[in-house]
């Protein structure tokens, strides 16, 4: 993508220009992190309930997963660095919005605004990772970036979690600080790309697409407060719908702006695999681990963030030693079975654990869950590379963000409904065994709702059920992560390995 004379330019700058996209990407990695560790505050400053509470959990990435693909198409429009810098004003922009909110549609707007802006931001930085890397060397250069990206992602999610600790509206400052400090940065680093798309391109396949996506998220983050309304069931099937349009005009059109035509293909469909055990493992751990510990365990967000350093450290040196391995001829079916051995291992004894008293218990279960999710990104990420045409490159490389961040939406909602959900079921057989009406019940869920919305603890025994049904609805949701990303894994294997046969013959 970039000319012969912009090619010295390229390897002068390589030596830094990766570990920079890596720094980049952790800037978006970091910011739903640090809005899952400063969630469970904010929610109690806003007055946040039930399904406002799960969708601005939700936001940010279902922004993202929205709104990527166009910015990719954008991005090879205005050149990939007009893009980046244009990207890291949007989501300084949103990020303050959130920061400054008084209710929770402030902070949700403020949400969707980073997500456009960040996830922009990633997605042009990784597309730049094929231009910048050697020959031979993609899977290389893909570790690296994984690794600087995690390294400075324990930085930026552990800075987070302090500052929330301090005051949650801090916590959203940080990743407008870094994003003005990465502006110069990418001007002095990132060679200028040149524009490689001139014609227009279908724009009603691009508003299906992302409608269709908010209008399917959005319903499945009302999930938390009915699972029986036909608002809910009727904007998931109303986004299946627009997601059915989108595909069918693709294929109509005269310049379409995405190749349905992958999903056709073994190799992109297993990075679709891979990408569901990284992000879908990831959302789960991360958000749930926090919530266990803040609403169970009573700790403050900047002890959160202590517990979750070796958690993020384990990603960064399994980034490096994975890549590594990669590149001396481990395949990506490999890593992707191992990817989802290791976490459903995580998974499980995470199960195992449910009922212990200090998070030190937890902390081998999200070892090996970072293990296998940075076991799966790594050929997630370069058979999406592998697979993009020259004519599609900026939309089929952004597509690895907006499907990521669908998986991270769908884990981060249904996760949360699952235990909300089998915490109120539990709640309620403790409670009505013991004798008590069921008014009284429903007054001991009020409570509840109370305690998780400004901290304010039920009586005893209330309490001891809410934590015993919320430790169950924990432990099964653990179990039931474990069997799905242990078959993604393998089904993702064994379309790797379908192509591979198909190469041969």
């Amino acid at each position: 993508m970039t000319s012969t004379a912009s090619a010295p330019v390229v390897r002068r700058a390589s030596v830094l220009a990766i570990p920079l996209l890596g720094v980049l990407a952790a800037v978006q990695g970091s910011a739903p992190n640090i809005a899952a560790t400063a969630l469970v505050r904010a929610s109690r400053g806003l007055d946040m309930v039930g399904g406002d509470q799960a969708l601005a959990a939700s936001m940010q990435t279902l922004a993202i997963a929205a709104s990527v693909i166009t910015t990719g198409l954008l991005a090879d429009r205005i050149g990939r660095r007009r893009m980046l810098i244009a990207a890291l004003v949007t989501g300084l922009v949103g990020q303050l919005i959130v920061a400054s909110a008084t209710v929770p549609l402030v902070y949700i707007l403020g949400q969707a605004v980073s997500g456009v802006g960040l996830g922009a931001v990633y997605a042009a930085a990784f597309a730049y990772i094929q231009v910048l890397a050697a020959p031979g060397r993609l899977p290389a250069a893909v570790a690296t970036f994984a690794a600087c990206s995690g390294a400075a992602g324990v930085v930026f999610t552990f800075s987070g979690g302090m500052l929330a600790g301090v005051d949650w509206r801090l916590a959203f400052v940080l990743v407008p600080v870094l994003s003005a400090l990465s502006i110069p940065a990418v001007l002095a680093l990132l060679p200028a790309v040149p524009p490689s798309v001139t014609e227009k391109r279908d724009v009603w396949g691009q508003i299906a697409l992302a409608a269709g996506m908010v209008i399917f998220l959005y319903g499945v983050s009302q999930l938390a407060s009915s699972l029986t309304s036909p608002f809910t069931w009727g904007a998931m099937v109303l986004g299946l719908v627009l997601f059915g349009l989108f595909v069918w005009s693709q294929t109509r059109v005269a310049h379409p702006f995405f190749p349905v035509a992958l999903f056709r293909r073994p190799l992109f469909l297993a990075a679709l695999c891979a990408g569901f055990v990284f992000n879908v493992g990831g959302a789960v751990a991360f958000l749930q681990l926090s919530n266990l510990w803040q609403y169970v365990l009573g700790l403050a967000p900047s002890a959160v963030a202590v517990w979750q350093l070796p958690v993020s450290l384990t990603s960064i040196v399994g980034a490096v030693v994975l890549g590594r391995l990669m590149t001396r001829g481990m395949s990506p079916q490999t890593s992707l079975l191992v990817g989802g051995i290791l976490s459903a291992a995580g998974f499980t004894v995470a199960f195992l654990v449910r009922d212990a008293a200090s998070p030190l218990a937890f902390v081998p279960a999200g070892i090996l869950v970072a293990l296998g999710i940075t076991a799966a990104s790594l050929p997630y990420g370069t058979l999406v590379l592998s697979e993009a045409p020259a004519e599609f490159y900026g939309p089929v490389t952004s597509s690895r963000t907006t499907f990521g961040q669908l998986f991270y939406s769908l884990g981060t909602a249904l996760s949360t409904v699952v235990v909300t959900q089998l915490t109120i079921a539990g709640i309620t057989s403790r409670l009505s065994a013991a004798g008590m009406t069921d008014a009284d019940v429903s007054s001991a869920l009020a409570s509840v709702g109370t305690y998780a919305k400004d901290g304010v603890r039920p009586d005893a025994q209330v309490f001891d059920a809410a934590v015993a049904a919320y430790r169950d609805g924990f432990g099964a949701l653990m179990i039931g992560i474990a069997v799905v990303a242990l078959v993604a894994s393998i089904v993702g294997a064994a379309l790797i390995r379908r192509a591979g046969r198909a190469a041969r013959a």
